[in-house]
């Protein structure tokens, strides 16, 4: 079967929207004008927090974008908090963020309303939440939803409150509720104290493999927000300096295939392939630390799926709405009354290969829009696969790596899903019609993704073990 050549120059965009929803939420922002006595010790907390603050958005030490974060009351004394995120990493096309949370101003404080706007190119996304109830506007398509969970404002500031009234030590924890806009529900984060000094606290989450953290002054106020290795917001003067970033040249140019020191032949014959990543310089610079030092796959390494993968991998979200009558309709069509696990998972693979035609688009789809133009590039393919396993209870997810394309020669950026069955993901790949993708196909982990892009120019492959 002829692959079809994954487009990549469209795919850097999307990348950056990863983990954008927790970014945009790290710091509690508002807007008012009227102050009024404060009610409870969370009250107190958010009008100290009162203000208007900028951040430089930085990709390592390089400005991308900026964010502003602004808290206060509104004209009814309802506590606000906004925040606005604007930032580039390739080409013209920005993307854009904006969150609004508001809490009664009279205990428990519930949460009154909250919004998130977001812009990537030509595409828009509006969530507006009321009630338990929200409104999801993706693109030209609108739905409604309910909102798992409550969230008042004591469970919203509950990190700060802990900080002030406890002043806990260097590796207490503590538990904190937020919004998730793309899962439409609360969900709480433990935070760990990292470190105290004269000048301020510094805390992190909680959660292997997340190197999510916050450095506060003495007043509360984040001066650094840490997100993975790469992402930095920094505290700066005013709105002058953070928006520096827009007379910057473009942080990425094209991309391109990443060569290898020897052709892979039958890739589908493989039953293990190991890489080695090297530098151009012999002596490699700091950040290759967040890359793999040898990317691996075999046929007969299992991975399990631990019951919190299985759950998460299995909801509708703003971008993977497995829930919409539209999408299930598609999958029901597309498993024609199959039952087993297996089958189903195989039955979409070679549904989306055919259903889809590979094609640039001008910006990034929705899985709705998608549907509707049955056009897209691997992105597109990989998340309808996404959605429609979820649709008829299989969990998936959308993987992210670099993958062997024969016709060049070389390695390129790809997409591809995982689909747990029996309680084993497996590796599939719509865009090219495997039902198991064959053992080129190498995951990066997320915070190795734009590294590995950034720097391809200064990267090789060399093939350490290929065995058939």
């Amino acid at each position: 079967m002829r692959r079809e050549r994954p487009r990549k120059r469209r795919f850097l965009p999307r990348l950056a929207l990863i983990g954008a929803f927790a970014l945009a939420a790290l710091v509690a922002v508002p807007v008012v004008l009227l102050l009024a006595k404060p009610a409870s010790p969370a009250g107190a907390i958010a009008d100290d927090l009162a203000g208007e603050r900028w951040y430089a958005m930085l990709f390592r030490h390089r400005p991308i974008g900026h964010y502003r974060a602004e808290t206060g009351r509104t004209p009814m004394g309802h506590y606000a908090f906004r925040t606005e995120l604007h930032f580039r990493l390739t080409g013209r096309e920005e993307t854009r963020m904006a969150d609004a949370l508001v809490f009664h101003r009279r205990p428990p404080h519930r949460l009154v309303r909250a919004e998130h706007e977001s812009f990537a190119g030509d595409r828009r996304t509006h969530i507006a939440i009321a009630d338990g109830a929200a409104t999801v506007r993706d693109g030209p398509d609108e739905r409604n939803a309910e909102v798992e969970g409550e969230l008042h404002l004591a469970d919203y500031l509950a990190v700060e409150n802990w900080l002030r009234e406890d002043a806990p030590g260097v590796g207490d924890t503590r538990s904190a509720d937020a919004l998730d806009f793309d899962q439409l529900a609360i969900v709480t984060n433990r935070w760990r104290v990292l470190g105290r000094d004269a000048d301020g606290v510094e805390v992190g989450k909680d959660t292997a493999g997340d190197s999510t953290y916050v450095r506060m002054d003495n007043a509360l106020v984040p001066q650094r927000m840490q997100i993975g290795p790469l992402f930095t917001l920094e505290a700066v003067h005013d709105e002058r300096i953070a928006r520096l970033w827009e007379q910057q040249p473009v942080l990425f140019s094209p991309l391109h295939d990443i060569a290898v020191d020897r052709p892979i032949e039958r890739p589908g014959a493989l039953t293990r392939l190991a890489l080695s990543i090297r530098h151009a310089d012999d002596h490699p610079p700091a950040w290759m630390d967040a890359l793999p030092g040898v990317l691996t796959s075999g046929k007969h390494a299992a991975h399990t799926a631990d019951p919190d993968e299985m759950r998460r991998e299995s909801a509708a979200t703003v971008n993977h709405p497995a829930d919409h009558p539209d999408v299930r309709r598609l999958a029901d069509r597309a498993v024609f009354g199959l039952v087993d696990d297996g089958e189903r998972a195989a039955a979409l693979t070679g549904f989306v290969h055919s259903h889809l035609r590979y094609g640039d688009t001008a910006h990034a789809d929705s899985v709705l829009e998608t549907m509707r133009d049955r056009t897209g590039d691997c992105t597109e393919f990989a998340n309808l696969y996404t959605t429609l396993a979820r649709a008829v209870g299989l969990p998936a997810r959308t993987v992210v790596g670099i993958a062997y394309r024969e016709g060049s020669g070389g390695f390129g950026l790809h997409a591809w899903n995982e689909v747990a069955v029996d309680g084993i993901w497996h590796s599939v790949d719509p865009t090219w019609g495997q039902h198991r993708a064959d053992l080129t196909h190498l995951p990066l982990p997320d915070d190795a993704v734009l590294t590995f892009i950034a720097q391809r120019d200064d990267l090789r492959l060399e093939v350490v073990e290929a065995v058939y």
